[in-house]
Parts: structure tokens; sequence; C-alpha cells
């Protein structure tokens, strides 16, 4: 395993926000952008999958020096990414409505590959490396994805299109008041 498995991570992991992450019926899609950022409103509904993106975030700050802690956390990041398999709806941004699923897009499974290059190469390393210092460090590469994909989160922050509105989903819809 090369020692840019870091670099390829944060790679396939910005690659996927370019991406939809789930296709839903009557045509709507999310965008995986969308699902980053708004992921924690799920946890209302029972959709804990949000949380691989911090537990991944954790294990690559660990890589280095806690690398079996690192391992862990993104395997079990890993694992939290593949319960998604599981979902059968998800709210769109425009109407607020729920649709059902009819799949996953481009953007989960790069998402998903993101993860599994992390496992993959942490694991190696932990087999490998004797000492924290045997770990690769950070390089221009990995620093320079990093600020690219603080810099895409900002700005999907102030993106028109991705606005999302809790209070719309969590509220349930007025009823017609009638005489």
């Amino acid at each position: 395993m090369p020692a840019f498995y870091l670099s390829i991570t944060l790679l396939l992991y910005l690659v996927a926000l370019c991406f939809d992450g789930a296709s839903m019926s009557d045509g709507h899609h999310m965008p995986a952008l969308q699902m980053l950022l708004y992921g924690p409103w799920g946890v209302p509904f029972g959709l804990s999958q949000w949380f691989a993106n911090p537990l991944l975030a954790l294990a690559i700050l660990a890589h280095r020096r806690f690398r079996r802690l690192a391992l862990l956390l993104g395997l079990c990041a890993l694992y939290l990414a593949a319960t998604s398999l599981g979902i059968d709806r998800l709210p769109d941004n425009q109407s607020y409505e729920f649709h059902d699923l009819t799949g996953l897009a481009a953007g989960f499974y790069v998402w998903m590959a993101a993860m599994l290059v992390f496992c993959l190469g942490q694991g190696w390393y932990c087999l490998k490396a004797r000492q924290a210092a045997d770990m690769p460090g950070w390089n221009w590469a990995d620093v320079t994805l990093i600020a690219a994909l603080a810099v895409t989160l900002y700005a999907a922050t102030q993106m028109p299109s991705l606005r999302f509105e809790p209070s719309r989903v969590l509220m349930p819809p007025e009823q017609p008041q009638t005489l």
C-alpha cells in the first residue's frame, strides 16, 4: 500500500461530494454535499449513518500517533456507512417531503471507497510499522486536500440550491381548516 493512502482517501472524499449521493422516487435526488451538510438532521428519523464522517475525520487525525485506534475508528466509519444500504426514505430540500429511495448514487460509492482505502492503508501500516515514526506523516497534498474540503464546505453553506430548513421537515404539515 503506498504511503499516499491518506491523500487518496481525502481525494476520493472530495470527489464524492461532486456527485449525487442518493436517487429518490419521482426523479428527485440528493447531492452528496447536501447529505454531508445536513446529515445530523437525520438523527430524529433514526438515520445515524452521517456519523461515519466525524469518525473518519478522527481516524485520519489519529492515524499516526494512535494507529490501531485510527484503524478501529475507520472500520466503525465503514460499518456505519454500509448501514446506509438499509435506508428506505429521505426528504428532499425542495418540497421537504419524504421520497422513497430508489438507489444510492455515485457519491455514496466513492464515499465508501474513501473509507475502504483508509482502512486498507491503515491496516497495512499497522502490520508494518513498529512505532509511530514508521507511519506516514502529513504531506503537502494532504494539507491541500483538507483546505479544498474546507473551502468546498464553506461554499456549500452559501449555495441557495443546497439550503435546507430542518423545521419544515420536523413540523407536521398544516391541516386545512374547515368550518
